[in-house]
């Protein structure tokens, strides 16, 4: 019995191309939490397939918290950023650790 895949003929270019866009929808369901380390959550951890469910609780209380769930591509960027105390960046980071500080013991 033979399978589908043995009996079709792809060139070296298909293949190459069907890695890629695999290896592209891969990395876009990768999120990376560039937040301040908690309790529940470690900096720069990376999450397949969305936001953890394991902190809805803190979502609902902390609107900014999911905006620090980054897709891996903007991470570079992020960062930059980041080290200025004026950018959105370094106001989303300061609002989720004064959260954490405050409300969550």
């Amino acid at each position: 019995m033979t399978s589908k895949i043995e009996n079709e003929k792809a060139s070296p270019k298909q293949v190459g191309d069907a890695i890629k866009k695999a290896s592209v929808e891969t990395n876009a369901d990768v999120l990376i939490y560039v937040g301040p380390t908690t309790k529940q959550l470690t900096q720069y951890a990376t999450f397949i397939g969305g936001l953890p469910g394991h902190m809805k609780a803190h979502f609902d209380k902390c609107k900014v918290l999911e905006r620090l769930f980054i897709p891996t591509k903007e991470f570079e960027s992020f960062e930059k950023q980041l080290s200025d105390a004026n950018s959105v960046e370094s106001m989303l980071f300061q609002k989720v650790k004064d959260y954490f500080q405050s409300e969550v013991k």
